[in-house]
């Protein structure tokens, strides 16, 4: 079975959100883009990034996301969001970016609380045993929404921050 990546990585790119607090943004203000590539290993266990249109399930796809500030000023407060697609499970520990930033990840964590939340990793949710009783354990990764950076220090004119986080095919 072959998995056409355009539907799923214009699913990724239609949901990648973008928030900054404390700063007057035009919709210039910060170039973005977003791209992927798959995850090939060698034989000799290096891995290689490799451009395809279709993905195999257990494959491994990786996201790419760059975001430069076209402004003269820096601008603090942004936070950048992307969603995991139905379909594919994140990766945990693959997430990297080029700026200090807080990483999280959004899933139902606490089913008492309607909705999904935000968590750092380790990630930890609530589940019900057979008696009711709610007790912790980790997250699993395929009930992982989505992903945000949240970035610790401003964005200086001029500069491009990247993020990647990568995610399983099921």
């Amino acid at each position: 079975m072959f998995v056409h990546i355009p539907q799923m990585s214009r699913a990724v790119f239609a949901g990648a959100a973008l928030s900054m607090v404390g700063f007057s943004a035009s919709a210039d203000a910060l170039a973005s883009t977003f791209s992927f590539l798959i995850v090939e290993t060698q034989e000799d266990g290096q891995e290689r990034l490799v451009e395809r249109g279709t993905v195999r399930p257990g494959e491994v796809i990786h996201y790419q996301l760059s975001h430069e500030n076209m402004t003269d000023d820096p601008m603090a407060g942004i936070v950048i969001a992307a969603p995991v697609p139905d379909g594919v499970s994140l990766t945990l520990g693959a997430e990297t970016t080029s700026i200090e930033a807080v990483f999280e990840v959004q899933a139902e964590l606490d089913p008492v609380q309607e909705g999904l939340e935000w968590s750092t990793l380790p990630a930890m949710r609530l589940v019900a045993d057979a008696d009711g009783n709610l007790h912790e354990e980790p997250l699993p990764e395929e009930e992982v929404a989505s992903v945000r950076w949240t970035f610790s220090e401003p964005l200086a004119a001029g500069e491009t921050a990247f993020n990647s986080y990568r995610v399983r095919v099921d």
